[in-house]
């Protein structure tokens, strides 16, 4: 599916406000496709008020939420695993807490990182930069075991 980067901000606010945990989303793509673009679009969606900086050097960022938004859930965790060597790093960022929290929806850069380590049940989100210009992105989404299911997309996998 080919949207503008307007299309995928609003729909991972959707998606933000809509999903219930546990939730563990994917974001893979090339640098500069849109991860953090929707990661922070989502957590917006999701209650999230405060500044959201790439995780890049950080590598796991936890962001409570509540209220009425936020459908449920008490935390967005956003991950970059871009900076990782190996999936045995995993352990040194907490990864079974991060991966397992029942409560969060769980989104993470580069999941291809984690190798063996991700999740059965999970969302993967394939962003490109689609060619022609005018910002927009080539975006595929596929489920992985029994996953919550994701608002505005069809059921079946793409």
């Amino acid at each position: 599916m080919n949207v503008t980067e307007a299309e995928l901000v609003a729909w991972g606010r959707r998606v933000g406000r809509e999903v219930r945990p546990p939730v563990f989303i994917g974001l893979r793509g090339p640098l500069g496709a849109g991860k953090s673009v929707l990661a922070r679009a989502v957590a917006e969606g999701a209650g999230v008020c405060e500044y959201m900086p790439s995780p890049t050097f950080n590598l796991v960022f936890r962001y409570e939420v509540g209220g009425d938004e936020s459908g449920g859930h008490s935390a967005v965790i956003h991950a970059d695993l871009y900076r990782l060597r190996s999936p045995e790093e995993l352990a040194g960022i907490g990864w079974d807490d991060v991966a397992g929290d029942e409560e969060a929806i769980v989104l993470v850069e580069w999941p291809e990182r984690a190798g063996r380590h991700l999740p059965q049940e999970r969302w993967e989100v394939h962003l490109r930069c689609a060619g022609g210009g005018g910002g927009r992105r080539e975006i595929e989404v596929k489920p992985f075991g029994g996953p919550p299911p994701l608002p505005g997309f069809p059921a079946r996998a793409r």
